[in-house]
């Protein structure tokens, strides 16, 4: 009898601990693609978004697991319950439709890179007459920029690879380039030297901006758990200034793994 009632005991104690200790070491898994500096399995932290993300699940307890694919395959992977977030997405209609949005990871911002001899405090596009923007194919740049470069007030040159645009600013061979900031930052910290980001001016004025999110599945059953959790996390990066601390590294290039 003494040795059922230790069994049943021990039994007791550790279906105890393995509950308390699922408790507080949840995992999720969260597929992405390749964006850097944003998402990227060849940076430290995953990139600036990745560490955003799960230092905002570790403050509520939930480790993180990421799982890289192409984009499309990422998106397929919530769709068929294989991983229970993606980061990072922009609102879409259709997404809407399938998929539960968190609070904003990333605030992105398009703006112009400039030259520092042909730096521009611009306010119209009509500023803008005369210079030479680099930009890349296929991408969107913002209502009205696409709709200045269609009524020729501005001349714009493109390129399929975006870092090409940056290596003819560099080489003084257009007088500017529309990226998205923390893209635009990446890719000099990349291919240049801190003595050449030196003569690269950013505009304050934005071209475009939208926002990045978390996403899951409207049909996980936990989903909104999902959301809820590490919106909150994220209030608490935001609050204490972590967030901005964080985008500020990877801007300085703290987050390239040479």
């Amino acid at each position: 009898m003494k040795i059922l009632v230790r069994i049943i005991l021990i039994t007791t104690i550790t279906l105890v601990f393995s509950t308390s200790s699922q408790a507080t070491n949840k995992i999720i898994t969260i597929s992405s693609g390749e964006w850097p500096p944003f998402v990227s399995e060849k940076l430290k932290y995953h990139g600036v978004a990745a560490r955003i993300i799960s230092e905002s699940f570790a403050l509520q307890n939930i480790e993180v697991k990421y799982t890289w694919f192409p984009w499309k395959r990422s998106y397929n992977n919530i769709k068929m319950g294989y991983s229970d977030a993606s980061a990072v997405w922009a609102v879409t209609e259709k997404r809407s439709k399938e998929m539960l949005f968190s609070d904003p990871v990333i605030n992105n911002v398009i703006v112009l890179f400039f030259n520092n001899k042909k730096f521009s405090n611009w306010k119209s596009y009509d500023d803008l007459s005369g210079l030479i923007i680099g930009a890349t194919n296929g991408y969107f740049n913002g209502d009205e920029f696409e709709k200045a470069e269609k009524n020729g007030l501005i001349t714009v040159e493109r390129t399929s690879i975006e870092s090409n645009n940056f290596k003819k600013l560099l080489a003084n061979r257009i007088d500017a380039v529309v990226a998205e900031i923390d893209v635009g930052y990446d890719i000099l910290n990349r291919i240049s030297a801190a003595e050449q980001i030196k003569s690269i001016v950013v505009s304050p004025k934005k071209v475009a901006s939208f926002t990045t999110h978390l996403i899951t599945s409207k049909k996980l059953d936990n989903g909104d758990d999902i959301i809820e959790k590490f919106n909150k996390g994220l209030k608490q990066l935001v609050d204490t200034g972590k967030l901005d601390q964080y985008i500020m590294e990877s801007r300085n290039g703290l987050y390239q793994i040479n």
